[in-house]
């Protein structure tokens, strides 16, 4: 269960652009346009790993053959997410010109946006092999369901203390210092998908 929490919360932090969105939608918006978004982004989060996890088991269980590969695979997607948060743009301002939409169309569009990137299929089965989901635990769906509560967990308390924060402080904490604390999380996201590619080289062997 561990390892899926520590999967989904990174998953989760990996969503830059949608923490960025929900921190701007509470600094502009209403509490529960910033709800909609937090529950948006951790279904979507959650729905992948839903496919990721049974996903890798089947692959683990049938192509063991090809345990290296899937390993060196997950390396080159981390190694190439933290090259994009490296050279992902900082967050400027959290003044929004366009008018947030309403509960309903704000969902969905949430949830379509972060469900269609390409990378979280991949990205999902990267993390899930850098953090050895299935490196001490049986492959079976006893596993697979441990994988997911924990997951689960992880997910939602990423976002979930997010959208505690978005709803309750970031309209109290000047804009400065909101700005300067998101973009931290860049360079930060960046060394830490850098040791989880290290990390899937290490379960390869």
């Amino acid at each position: 269960m561990l390892q899926g929490i520590t999967a989904g919360f990174i998953l989760s932090l990996a969503l830059f652009p949608g923490s960025i969105w929900l921190i701007k939608v509470g600094y502009n918006g209403r509490a529960a346009q910033c709800i909609t978004l937090g529950v948006a982004f951790g279904l979507s989060q959650f729905i992948w790993l839903i496919v990721a996890v049974p996903g890798l088991m089947m692959m683990i269980k049938y192509l063991g053959f090809a345990y290296f590969a899937m390993h060196l695979f997950a390396a080159f997607v981390l190694a190439f997410m933290s090259y994009k948060f490296f050279r992902s743009r900082r967050a400027e301002t959290l003044t929004d010109s366009s008018e947030i939409p309403v509960i309903p169309i704000l969902f969905r569009n949430a949830l379509s946006r972060s469900l269609a990137m390409p990378m979280r299929l991949p990205a999902a089965v990267a993390v899930l092999l850098a953090t050895g989901a299935f490196v001490d635990h049986s492959v079976s769906m006893t596993t697979v369901y441990s994988v997911l509560i924990g997951a689960l967990i992880g997910v939602f308390w990423w976002w979930g203390q997010l959208t505690f924060l978005a709803v309750f402080f970031v309209k109290r904490i000047p804009e400065a210092i909101t700005l300067k604390s998101i973009n931290k999380a860049r360079p930060f996201c960046g060394v830490v998908f850098i040791c989880l590619a290290i990390m899937a080289l290490f379960f390869s062997a």
